[in-house]
C-alpha cells in the first residue's frame, strides 16, 4: 500500500485534461507550454465544447444567480459599469433589464465561479483539479459583438480560455513580471509592454492557454462571444519554502536569536552580519524538511475541495443492496489522500477524515485504485461480508460507485 498519494485517477470523463487539450497531449503541454509560453489549439470544430454549455443555458443564469455572482465590465466605458456594480451589491436585486441594455451597448456579462452553478463546469474543474493538484475556478464571459470586457492586463494565475460560441480576437504580450506571485498584481501605471508576441482569433471549439504574467486583451468580432476562463490556482515553491523555514525556526532556537545590538546604527559591522546570515541560510538548508510541508499542503488541498458526487443519493440507496458479485469502482471525480497510520487506514477526502481498520488496508487501496471490479475480487484475507462492508462504507463516503448491470 502506498503511504501518501493524491488520487482520482479512474474512469472516463466528458472533459478531462486530455479531452480539453486534444490533439495536444497533457505530457506535451506540461513539458513545452506549462508556465512557459501560450498555447493556441484551433480545431475548426465549433461544436467541440458544446457538451459543456450552450447559450440557451446561459440566459436563465442572469435572473437566477445572486447579484454578487454576476458583474458587468466594459473596457470602453468603465465608469457607468462600476456605478451599476455598486448599486447591485449585497442583497439588492440585480437590475436585469438594465444589465441587458448595457450588454447591448458593449458591456461584457461575467458569471463568476460558474463551477458552483453549472454541473458540467463543476465536473470539468474537478477533473482538472485532479490533473493539476490545484484548485480551479471557472468564470463565464458573454461579450456582445465588437465588445471588450477587460483592458490589457495579466493574471497572477494560469488561465485556459475555452471558446464556446462566437469568436474573439486576442493579443498576448511578453510578461513584465515572469510567474508573478498572487500579490504581484498588474498595474497599468507601472508595467509596460511592447508589441504583441501573438495576435490570434479564438473561434468556437478553440482553446488558448495563457501562463500567468503574460499580459493579454480580447475583443469580440462581429458576433456574440461566449467563453469560459478556467483559472488554475496553483501552489508555489515559494509557499513551500516559507513554510519550511517557518517550521525550522520553530524547531531550532538558533534562528530565534535577536539581531545584533545597534544594527540600526551607522557604525554597525554589516560584513559580520552578512557572514552570520550566510551561516543561518546554510543551516536552514540542511535542516528544512520538504515532506511534512508538502504533506500539509496536499492535505489542505483535498480537504478543502467541495465534494462533487453527482448521483450520490441514488448510490447511497443502492449501498445496502450490494452483493459480492456486483461491479463497482472508484468514482472518477474522487479526490482523496490515502495512507496508513499505525493500526488505521486514513482517507482524507473533500472535507472528510475517514478512518478504517488497518486489516482492510489492501482492500481499500485496491477499491480506490481501480475503475471497475467485482466486490468479491477485493484482495486481502477478508470474507465476502467484510468486503461488502468496506465497499458500502466507501460508497456512503462518495468515493466508490456501483456500476449498472448489463
Amino acid at each position: 500500500m502506498q503511504g501518501d498519494r493524491v488520487s482520482g485517477q479512474a474512469g472516463a470523463a466528458p472533459f478531462d485534461l486530455a479531452k480539453l487539450l486534444d490533439p495536444v497531449s497533457p505530457e506535451i503541454f506540461f513539458a513545452e507550454y506549462w508556465e512557459r509560453q501560450p498555447l493556441l489549439i484551433s480545431r475548426d470544430n465549433p461544436d467541440y465544447y458544446a457538451p459543456l454549455l450552450s447559450i440557451d443555458e446561459i440566459d436563465p443564469l442572469l435572473t437566477t444567480l445572486a447579484p454578487q455572482d454576476i458583474t458587468l465590465i466594459n473596457a470602453d466605458a468603465p465608469l457607468e459599469i462600476e456605478e451599476m456594480a455598486r448599486r447591485n451589491t449585497g442583497s439588492m436585486p440585480l437590475e436585469v433589464v438594465r444589465a441587458c441594455q448595457l450588454f447591448r451597448e458593449g458591456a461584457t456579462i461575467v458569471f463568476g465561479a460558474s463551477q458552483e452553478r453549472v454541473a458540467t463546469l463543476a465536473a470539468l474543474c474537478r477533473h482538472l483539479e485532479i490533473a493539476f493538484s490545484a484548485p480551479m475556478q471557472a468564470n463565464l464571459y458573454m461579450t456582445p459583438a465588437r465588445g471588450a470586457g477587460l483592458k490589457t492586463h495579466y493574471d497572477t494565475h494560469d488561465t485556459i480560455l475555452v471558446q464556446l460560441a462566437g469568436s474573439k480576437e486576442w493579443a498576448v504580450f511578453e510578461p513584465p513580471v515572469p510567474l508573478p506571485l498572487v500579490g504581484q498584481k498588474f498595474d497599468e501605471t507601472v508595467h509596460q509592454f511592447g508589441e504583441p508576441i501573438q495576435s490570434l482569433v479564438l473561434r468556437a471549439g478553440d482553446l488558448l492557454y495563457i501562463p500567468r504574467g503574460f499580459p493579454h486583451r480580447g475583443r469580440a468580432r462581429d458576433d456574440i462571444s461566449v467563453h469560459v476562463t478556467l483559472g488554475v490556482l496553483t501552489y508555489r515553491w515559494s509557499e513551500v519554502l516559507i513554510e519550511a523555514i517557518a517550521q525550522t525556526c520553530l524547531a531550532d532556537p538558533t534562528f530565534r536569536r535577536a539581531l545584533p545590538a545597534g544594527f540600526s546604527g551607522s557604525g554597525f559591522d554589516l560584513a559580520a552580519a552578512r557572514r552570520e546570515f550566510a551561516r543561518l541560510m546554510h543551516r536552514a538548508a540542511s535542516l528544512a524538511q520538504l515532506d511534512p510541508v508538502l504533506g500539509r499542503i496536499a492535505d489542505d488541498f483535498v480537504t478543502r475541495r467541495r465534494a462533487f458526487i453527482p448521483g450520490q443519493l441514488g448510490q447511497a440507496a443502492l449501498a445496502e443492496t450490494l452483493a459480492p458479485g456486483d461491479e463497482v469502482g472508484v468514482r472518477p471525480t474522487a479526490l482523496f489522500r490515502l495512507r496508513r497510520e499505525g493500526p488505521t487506514v486514513r482517507i482524507l477526502s473533500q472535507g472528510r477524515d475517514i478512518a478504517i481498520p488497518g486489516e482492510a488496508a489492501e482492500a481499500v487501496a485496491f477499491a480506490l485504485g481501480h475503475a471497475r471490479y467485482r466486490i468479491r475480487d477485493l484482495p486481502g484475507d477478508l470474507g465476502d461480508e467484510d468486503k461488502l462492508e468496506i465497499v458500502r462504507h466507501l460508497v456512503a463516503e462518495g468515493l466508490v460507485l456501483k456500476h449498472p448491470t448489463g
